[in-house]
């Protein structure tokens, strides 16, 4: 299990994102002035988008400011996840580019492109999506799951190639914890688990 420490990575993508997509809002409402009618209106919506993806940054660095010492878990996405993700990303880049050939439309288009980069960085797993703190899980986009809010664990060996550790956690039927980690130290983890009071057993059905 490797020591606890500060989340530089994820601390300095969210601090970008936000200021990114901040900027980004602020120059898709001074480009709808310009427009109107449809175009107008798609470009305030944007804005919000823009606005909304700055808040689910802001909402994830004050949760990992807060953790400050956290052991990242490694974790790779399913294969339909990574599926998902590229589809995305790669509509936005289509429609980002196509947008910014047009020359009118500049900040609309460039919003496309870091959407698409904001969603790599989450959706691929290129942030960590799962860290471990003195009191519980934090995932990528900041929400908190304390031990106190679980009941039990499960660790499990996967099939998959590489054989990966599927971390399952929850309270009674309901699954609060379900991510494939890579290069874990199972055995670490589930001391840490049980000492925290969680049951080693996943409830049947």
């Amino acid at each position: 299990m490797r020591v606890p420490s500060f989340p530089t990575r994820a601390v300095a993508f969210h601090a970008l994102a936000l200021g990114v997509f901040l900027g980004s809002a602020v120059w898709l409402v001074r480009e709808s002035r310009a427009l109107v009618g449809r175009q107008a209106a798609l470009e305030l919506a944007v804005a919000v988008a823009a606005g909304g993806v700055a808040l689910l940054s802001l909402v994830a660095l004050v949760s990992l400011l807060r953790a400050r010492a956290v052991v990242v878990l490694a974790s790779r996405a399913s294969s339909e996840t990574y599926l998902q993700v590229m589809g995305a990303m790669a509509v936005l880049v289509l429609i980002g580019v196509q947008v910014l050939a047009t020359g009118t439309r500049p900040a609309l288009g460039a919003f496309c492109l870091l959407l698409s980069a904001w969603l790599m960085g989450v959706g691929l797993h290129l942030v960590p999506a799962l860290l471990l703190s003195s009191e519980g899980f934090v995932d990528q986009l900041g929400k908190r799951t304390r031990f106190s809010e679980l009941e039990w664990f499960e660790l499990r060996r996967t099939q998959d190639e590489p054989p990966r550790t599927l971390l399952r956690a929850g309270r009674g039927d309901q699954l609060h914890i379900h991510t494939r980690l890579v290069d874990l130290d199972s055995e670490a983890l589930r001391k840490v688990l049980v000492r925290a009071g969680l049951s080693a057993k996943a409830p049947r059905g």
